[in-house]
This record gives C-alpha cells, structure tokens and sequence, in this order.
C-alpha cells in the first residue's frame, strides 16, 4: 500500500523547490552582474591608458558617438559603483536563500522521517493485533 505524504510535507517540499529555483535564478544574475563589472574593469583600464585627445566612442543602440574620454570614463564608474552595489545585494540575497534552504532541508527530512517512523509503528501495530 503507497501512503500519500501529509499535506504539511507536501507544502514544505514545494517550498524547497520554490526557495531553490528563486536562489539559481539569483546565481544566474550574481554571475551576469560578475561578468559585466569584469568588463567595465577591462575597458576602464585600456581608457584610462589612452594619451589625451584620442577619438573614444560610445555605442547607442545601433549608433556609434563620439564622446569624451573623460565622460566615457566617467559614465562607465558610476555604472561600475552601481553594479558593485547590486553584487553586493545579490551575494547577501544567496547567502540568506543558501542558509533558508538548508534550514528547510533539514526540517522536511525530520517531518519525512516522523511520518514513515510513524508509518511503521502503524503497521506494527497491525500485523501484531495490538
């Protein structure tokens, strides 16, 4: 005879599976925002090497402008802080999801554990005539 699992396990297990799908999805975005401040670190650099009065352009939409090197520079920092702060955020947002899930882990191992163990002792009882 299959035992279906209590509804309060049922809901933890769809819990679990909720908390771990919003923690990839923050994985995915803390590793996009990575690489993208990677990026800005490269090109400030080689700008930054550049001698005075070199022509620097900036990409708008499917249109190349020439701009400033030190507006570019600029514009380019803010987004870098920007960016730093969101990694920040998101890494804190991991950490706290990574611990929620084990600590949920854990407690549907406990609630699955108690209902089979409660489970047996039934059909002790059962099969004894108790």
């Amino acid at each position: 005879m299959v035992e279906k699992l209590p509804p309060e396990v049922q809901q933890a297990a769809q819990e679990l599976e909720e908390l771990q799908e919003r923690y990839l999805a923050i994985v995915n975005q803390r590793t996009i925002i990575e690489s993208e401040i990677s990026e800005i670190k490269r090109v400030l650099e080689h700008l930054k090497e550049l001698p005075e009065g070199y022509k620097v352009f900036k990409n708008i939409g499917n249109v190349l402008f020439e701009e400033s090197k030190e507006k570019v520079i600029k514009e380019l920092s803010e987004k870098l802080e920007l960016d730093e702060l969101l990694l920040d955020r998101y890494r804190k947002e991991e950490q706290s999801l990574k611990t929620q899930i084990q600590t949920l882990q854990e407690k549907l191992k406990d609630m699955i554990a108690k209902h089979y163990q409660s489970l047996a002792t039934k059909e002790k009882k059962t099969i004894t005539g108790s």
